[in-house]
């Protein structure tokens, strides 16, 4: 019954919050920041921001691990071991070990959540779009709910500089970024993402291939 007074209203919580994010995500829809344009001379590059597997995985499992130590502390709270058909098994006391059980458990409900709604709003997603035609690159975002929810920025093609390729000390991960004259070094690729980064070689080829393609030199930096 503890769990069920917890748990609902996280619930609820989750589900209003993505039926805002739907409607904004409509309304940037709608206001054509999401216009995407497929021809010879335009290239769409797409970012998958928070709505990755590994971000599913901590998601679930912080969820299901929280579930299971307010389980014990419910049994703990009832004095009677829900694991068993027998309630003569051992219970945990409730203080201190089912008090601090019940924190702990409550604290990784908000992490959980915490997860759940990067994945629902899927932050930093967004998409790359270099037109060749009229000279435009696009930049697109989901950023957090509000004023910022649609980053939109446009940067010139003869403003490009070059593009510049930061090779990591990891073996198969790299950064790609497009130095601009008035912005200056601009990423292209995600930089925080140890877990789902791009292999370095995918990433250089993708760094050669847009180069040629704007016609910019590319730079490698060590």
């Amino acid at each position: 019954m503890i769990m069920v007074d917890v748990f609902l209203p996280f619930v609820a919580l989750v589900l209003i919050v993505g039926l805002l994010v739907h409607v904004q995500e409509h309304n940037c829809l709608r206001s054509g920041h999401l216009m995407r344009r497929f021809q010879e001379d335009a290239w769409l590059y797409t970012i998958p921001g928070a709505r990755k597997p590994i971000n599913f995985f901590w998601a679930s499992f912080t969820l299901l691990g929280s579930l299971g130590v307010l389980f014990i502390a419910a049994s703990s709270y009832f004095g009677r071991n829900f694991f068993s058909l027998n309630s003569s098994d051992f219970v945990v006391p409730f203080l201190p070990q089912g008090a601090t059980l019940t924190f702990y458990g409550i604290a990784g409900l908000f992490v959980s959540f915490h997860w759940w709604i990067l994945i629902l709003w899927n932050v930093g997603s967004g998409y790359n779009l270099y037109d060749r035609k009229i000279g435009m690159v696009r930049l697109f975002r989901y950023g957090f709910p509000g004023e910022n929810r649609c980053i939109l920025s446009h940067v010139r093609v003869e403003d490009i500089l070059a593009l510049q390729f930061y090779a990591k000390p990891e073996p198969r991960t790299g950064v790609l970024y497009m130095y601009t004259r008035e912005q200056g070094a601009v990423p292209l690729t995600p930089l925080d993402d140890y877990y789902d980064r791009t292999p370095r070689a995918s990433v250089f080829q993708t760094a050669s291939d847009l180069a040629a393609f704007l016609d910019v030199p590319l730079e490698i930096i060590l």
